[in-house]
């Protein structure tokens, strides 16, 4: 697990990319080597997740208990969106845009398996 910071900022006028920061965290891959859920549908991302995950021999669980280990948080930031962050056995570990705020209302994980 290698931290890393998002690429875009809704502070930017962006659609920020914490999801990708996560995900390439957790995978120690670069972020580019990642979807850009964050350009998708809500409909849609979920998904394009799975295709993604399955096209690199990763299990991705959607879950509303607390997974061991390292494992992607979501949740409501501050500014009222949704916001992923990285957990570790539950704690809060590393906030991808970097404010150390994470999110302030808990709304599921992510847990990530290499397969």
């Amino acid at each position: 697990m290698t931290p890393k910071a998002t690429t875009k900022t809704i502070n930017r006028g962006e659609k920020g990319n914490c999801l990708a920061a996560a995900f390439a965290s957790i995978l120690d891959l670069e972020i580019a080597e990642i979807p850009q859920f964050e350009e998708m549908t809500k409909d849609t991302w979920k998904l394009e997740l799975n295709k993604w995950a399955s096209s690199i021999d990763i299990n991705v669980e959607f879950t509303h208990s607390i997974p061991n280990g390292y494992s992607i948080g979501i949740g409501i930031h501050e500014c009222g969106e949704h916001h992923a962050v990285i957990l570790n056995d539950g704690a809060f570990y590393f906030d991808t845009n970097g404010t150390e705020k994470y999110y302030k209302e808990h709304r599921y994980c992510i847990s990530v398996t290499r397969v």
